[in-house]
């Protein structure tokens, strides 16, 4: 006989008058990014050409690119999943996408207006104004939005999604005692206890769907919108049998409660020829990828070379002329799958060390000369990596490469250390421009460093690298702790 464990919980809501759905939310956000980027578009426009020029400009063009530009930024957006309320509801920042998005739609829009012979209006100096406001107003209205969906969800303002739970006695429990903390959004209507796993191995599929027939019933008249599975994934007949029960139903189907999910958040489905796999963990960067950022890193580092020189020349200059020794310093490190480089630095120390014992530079360091103060505070004793990202050993942008005596000692102590190596080490990186840079004087340092790696790895665009190679440049934090 069919058990039923708990049934509606509305603790957490307070119906209003009036709720919206998922497609009223979906629309809303849609039509208030238009309205943003319109409204950018035009009033950048205005600005510019009120400074450079002396009259407003073409409203009505400016209007054009805007709605323009805000439809190649939506098909982006929903592309990736992005228009529904779960995306508000996660804790996760998506300024790091809406710059990567962003950046693509304003690209798309200048490649479109110029194939239609349509950019008289569109100066380089409006288009650089646009792209920076529109970011801006894009980013605060997110985070607008981040704020005012919970509380419209608390309130009831935003319908929850309506969930079915069907699982085993002893999965039940489990994802019911999370809701509290993570079930925001989420109404359980009902709750439906399976029987033993013996016993269910023993009923065939007729006596699987008449034991979930009434649960069905009532999840239509209680309008479920999404069925949570908690059973042991291992059992697979099982499982299917009580799928196929629960398919007359009109709601999506999960999987949850199974240790893979909430270990690896990007598990999702695959294949592998014919074969079809569910993928735990994607390749940090596919073939397109690769391709792509090794174009941006060699174009990018011909033009930096080109432009330092002076600098290096003179840096080179001021290190013999400062202390005796090389004008460069050269030590092992490790590269992508953990292969041994020599990285190209300016010599700013009077030691050289690269064994198995190496010492970390540290404030007031007696070791650091004169002018490798003032080259190590202004980065410049990074600029002959360049030479290695031409050489293929790293790139403008990824984890910073640590000497190899730090990596043996850290990848036996913290969990994922070993990740960073999955991709090409940079110049300069996510964690170091959220001041994660300088001596790692604990433990919890470098983890707070490789937070930030993993990140990016599992983030990487080309704007994202692009958004890093600007904070390098002009922000603060990018500065902090430079020894």
């Amino acid at each position: 006989m069919l058990q039923e464990v708990g049934h509606t919980d509305r603790r957490s809501f307070r119906r209003s008058n009036f709720t919206i759905g998922k497609a009223g939310f979906s629309f809303t956000v849609v039509a208030l990014d238009v309205l943003v980027i319109v409204f950018a578009s035009t009033l950048s426009g205005a600005i510019y050409h009120l400074i450079g020029y002396g009259v407003i400009g073409p409203a009505s063009d400016f209007i054009t690119y805007g709605l323009l530009t805000s439809v190649c930024f939506i098909l982006l957006f929903a592309y990736r999943g992005r228009y529904v309320v779960e995306r508000y509801l996660d804790g996760t920042s998506s300024f790091v996408e809406i710059v990567a998005v962003w950046t693509y739609a304003i690209l798309a829009m200048t490649l479109i207006g110029f194939l239609a012979n349509a950019t008289d209006t569109a100066s380089r100096g409006w288009l650089l104004s646009f792209y920076a406001g529109g970011l801006a107003a894009l980013a605060l209205m997110d985070d607008r939005l981040y704020q005012w969906v919970a509380r419209a969800v608390r309130s009831g303002l935003v319908a929850p999604r309506r969930l079915m739970l069907v699982g085993d006695a002893e999965r039940l429990p489990r994802f019911v005692a999370k809701l509290p903390h993570e079930g925001l959004g989420l109404e359980i209507i009902n709750a439906i206890c399976l029987p033993p796993p013996q016993e269910l191995a023993g009923m065939n599929a007729t006596q699987v769907r008449e034991y979930l027939h009434d649960a069905v019933v009532g999840g239509r008249e209680s309008m479920i919108s999404d069925v949570v599975l908690l059973v042991d994934p291992g059992r697979d007949d099982s499982l299917r049998r009580v799928t196929d029960g629960l398919m007359d139903l009109p709601a999506a189907i999960h999987l949850g409660g199974w240790s893979l999910i909430e270990r690896f958040p990007g598990l999702r489905a695959d294949r592998i020829g014919r074969l079809k796999t569910l993928t735990l963990v994607r390749s940090p960067l596919s073939v397109f990828e690769s391709v792509a950022k090794r174009l941006f890193d060699v174009g990018l580092a011909f033009v930096a070379l080109a432009l330092v020189s002076p600098v290096l020349v003179l840096a080179a200059v001021a290190i013999k002329l400062d202390s005796p020794g090389p004008v460069f310093f050269r030590q092992r490190r490790r590269g992508f799958n953990q292969q041994e480089f020599r990285i190209w630095k300016l010599r700013t120390m009077s030691s050289l060390d690269d064994g198995e014992d190496v010492v970390q530079a540290t404030k007031g360091d007696a070791r650091i000369t004169r002018i490798g103060s003032f080259l190590r505070c202004t980065n410049i004793d990074e600029l002959p990596q360049l030479f290695n990202v031409l050489q293929g050993e790293m790139s403008l942008v990824g984890p910073r490469p640590h000497a190899i005596a730090h990596d043996r000692r850290y990848e036996r102590s913290i969990d994922r250390y070993a990740q960073r190596l999955n991709v090409k080490p940079g110049i300069t990186g996510w964690a170091q421009v959220n001041g994660c840079r300088g001596p790692t004087v604990s433990e919890q340092a470098m983890k707070d460093r490789l937070r930030f790696d993993l990140y990016y790895i599992d983030n990487w665009s080309v704007a994202f690298d692009l958004l890093i190679l600007l904070m390098t440049v002009v922000s603060p934090r990018a500065y902090r702790n430079a020894i």
